[in-house]
């Protein structure tokens, strides 16, 4: 009889009879293309693994990181120092429907894998098949980067993980699709904003795409399209809450991550450093599938390889684009992150999605290779690994199975560490335990002194006891670092005078007599958590007596972030500084002497030069092109730029801003033409604009040639001193609009 999940449900097997009926079944899975069989057999096991997380997700205390993207949601803003928005606004929704629970946390996460793995699947299916598109996801499942990091733990990776996913199964429509579809891109560009609002790692998103654009010879007349750059303006409009939150709080978000990424010092290479990176991320992965990761990016590496020689030797195909495009999607990101392994400590997850496509690489490996006996062997081995490492994490977290102990010698094991042994503090799992005992120590000593404030002197420990004690209003930090809470905490003059409970642990502990200036400390709270008959972590809590805020050290306050600016002024500073960077930094004497000539011009003969050659290009194209209709399109054309010209004179009037030398005086460039008032919009720019959309709606063909002279215009604005980037915005934001509605409402 034919095994089918019908038949397993029934009770006329033995138990040995069933166990070889089942792996029978499973190895026939190597050997068939049933696209519905492999079609269930997904929804069954991704329908199965989320119930199973589900069970888990509430059991095991929060993680650190965790615990203060729940902070977040406390405190609501545009962005946050170490991640931008879109983790607490996950979160918050989560927390809005179930509470502020561990299950509500993590729930987010389960349901985001679970998506992930749709659209992975969907994506490995249409560049191979369903049956390799099913032992992707199996892989996904049992790797611990994905499966329990990517798919338990709610960090930012894991709505990163469904943007990448996303991402790449949109553009791979896109590329394979005969007919150009305008609405993708605006879509692709949505999902590379939401990535971007996940985590700055998205950033490598559209690097991967036009990578595989400029290999691919077949579809790098995309670039040519209009498609790729309404993406890139989509996304960045998404991600400008984002810019505008970092230039209130002077760049502080972008610049933790660079110097977390890629050191403050001189970069200076290190193959033990790189080597313990790898080595983590061969942990991450299970060392098997590691191996076999890597072997698969190097096999991509010669087709992205092949693929230049072939375009060089002018053949018109590119060769395998399932591997170019898994390539273009993995290695940049790869190579990237364990590039800068090499000079600067990185976290073995960083690189986390330059592995997940190629496991669909992997899975298209063990389907080709599953025939061949060693292979087999090495597949069968390495899953059974990935298996045992991705189970190994919940299971240590829930029953503690394994003693650490067991892996040491007697001497470290028993060595004493804070209060704690050697072999508990390597477990790394204790450190989800224990914060719901000091939140009910907090709530019962927060009843003798209401009016004490609660801080620690690190985030990690302060965002746990937050969690711990909903109740209370806000758990500060005083910290020499640099971290989330000096934004939430500019102003702490209300905790002078005041006594307080100070929090800290066996993992990150400190006296804290010998740092805060209280007039007195009484002795400290120690509570002891156990796991199975072991103190695994210890607390202490410490009442503090009448803070002296005058005695703080200024680094455990926020002077070192500056002041917080108003989202307007810190518009107007990055207005400024790409201002400068264009009339200051960027100067050519080639350039400086054309402009210099067409200003003396315009200036002399009182003539806008810029107008006038963009009038004749309308002439000259329109009469090679429309010449039927050439005078009624040129008097449209003319129109268009009319009225472009009275609303943004009347702008100029009704705003009244003042130009940069007006601003800045004498420390601006300039050339003949010097304005003081009238700043915005650019007028020039405006008509620039105006006739590159006008253009182009009638001959799409060169379109870019159009609007790379309208840019031009733009940048010589800003180039010559007579306007700022805002002004140049707001006049091709203008000029654009006015050609669209005209040449929509006027058909010629």
């Amino acid at each position: 009889m034919k095994l089918t999940i019908k038949n397993l449900m029934t009770r006329e097997y033995s138990a040995p009879h069933l166990l070889r009926q089942v792996v029978s079944y499973f190895r026939s899975l190597f050997n068939t293309d049933a696209k519905k069989e492999f079609n269930r057999l997904f929804w069954i096991l991704n329908t199965g693994t989320a119930i199973i997380r589900l069970f888990i997700i509430g059991r095991i205390g929060l993680s650190g990181d965790e615990a203060h993207y729940w902070t977040y949601t406390q405190h609501p803003a545009l962005s946050y120092f170490d991640h931008p928005p879109l983790i607490a606004w996950i979160i918050k929704l989560s927390t809005m429907v179930f509470g502020s629970t561990e299950f509500a946390v993590r729930f987010p996460t389960v349901l985001i894998f679970f998506c992930t793995s749709i659209v992975l699947y969907k994506l490995a299916k249409n560049l191979y098949s369903e049956q390799i598109a099913f032992f992707t996801i199996v892989l996904l499942n049992i790797i611990p980067v994905f499966s329990f990091l990517g798919a338990v733990l709610t960090v930012p990776d894991a709505p990163l993980a469904l943007c990448w996913a996303l991402f790449a199964f949109i553009f791979h429509r896109i590329i394979i699709d005969k007919r150009p579809n305008l609405s993708r891109w605006y879509v692709l560009g949505a999902v590379l904003g939401a990535g971007l609002l996940s985590k700055y790692n998205a950033v490598l998103l559209p690097v991967s795409a036009g990578l595989f654009l400029l290999l691919s010879r077949e579809h790098r007349r995309l670039l040519r399209t209009k498609g790729p750059y309404i993406a890139l303006a989509v996304a960045l409009i998404m991600f400008s809450a984002v810019i505008a939150w970092n230039g209130e709080n002077n760049w502080v978000s972008f610049g933790f991550q660079l110097r977390h990424g890629f050191g403050t010092g001189l970069p200076h290479f290190s193959i033990a450093l790189l080597g313990r990176t790898m080595g983590a991320q061969a942990g991450y992965l299970s060392p098997l599938f590691f191996f076999l990761y890597w072997a698969l990016a190097g096999s991509l590496s010669l087709t992205a390889v092949k693929a230049l020689r072939r375009q060089a030797t002018n053949h018109a195909q590119s060769p395998a684009l399932p591997a170019l495009f898994i390539f273009s999607f993995s290695l940049p990101t790869l190579i990237l992150f364990n590039a800068i392994a090499g000079f600067n400590e990185i976290l073995p997850h960083w690189p986390a999605m330059g592995y997940l496509l190629l496991t669909i690489s992997a899975g298209h490996f063990i389907v080709s290779r599953w025939d061949n006996r060693p292979a087999r062997i090495f597949i069968t081995s390495a899953a059974s690994l990935a298996i045992f490492l991705t189970v190994l994490v919940p299971v240590q977290a829930l029953f503690k199975p394994l003693r650490p102990e067991w892996f040491m010698s007697k001497t470290d094991a028993s060595k004493i560490e804070d209060g704690v042994t050697k072999a508990e503090k390597v477990d790394v799992t204790n450190e989800l335990y224990g914060w719901k005992e000091v939140g009910e120590k907090l709530t019962e000593m927060m009843t003798e002194t209401p009016n004490a404030f609660i801080f620690s002197h690190r985030h990690y420990v302060s965002s746990q006891v937050a969690f711990a004690v909903p109740s209370h209003p806000f758990v500060y930090t005083l910290s020499d670092r640099i971290d989330a809470y000096d934004l939430w905490q500019r102003d702490i003059s209300a905790l002078d005078g005041r006594d307080a409970l100070f929090v800290t642990n066996d993992y990150f502990y400190i006296d804290p007599q010998t740092v805060f200036p209280f007039a007195s400390f009484d002795k400290p709270v120690t509570l002891k958590i156990c796991r199975r008959g072991k103190v695994c972590r210890i607390f202490w809590i410490t009442r503090c007596r009448q803070f002296a805020l005058a005695k703080l050290p200024t680094q455990y306050t926020a002077t070192a972030l500056g002041e917080h600016k108003s989202i307007a002024a810190a518009l107007i500073r990055i207005d400024h500084r790409v201002f400068w960077f264009f009339n200051r930094t960027m100067h050519f004497p080639a350039l400086d002497f054309v402009m210099g000539w067409v200003s003396k011009i315009d200036m002399a003969l009182g003539l806008n030069t810029g107008l006038i050659v963009l009038l004749t290009i309308v002439g000259i194209v329109l009469w090679n092109t429309r010449r039927e209709k050439f005078l009624a399109e040129f008097l449209l054309a003319i129109a268009i730029v009319a009225i472009g010209g009275i609303l943004v004179n009347f702008m100029k009037d009704w705003i009244g801003r003042l130009r940069p030398p007006a601003v800045f005086g004498g420390q601006v460039k300039t050339f003949a033409e010097i304005f003081f008032k009238g700043s915005f919009p650019s007028g020039h720019t405006q008509i620039a604009f105006a006739v590159a959309t006008f253009l182009t709606s009638r001959v799409k063909k060169y379109w870019w040639a159009f609007y790379l002279f309208a840019v031009f215009i733009g940048f010589s604005r800003m180039y010559i001193g007579v306007h700022f980037p805002s002004d140049v915005v707001a006049g091709a934001i203008i000029g654009s609009g006015i050609a669209l509605i005209m040449t929509k409402l006027i058909k010629l």
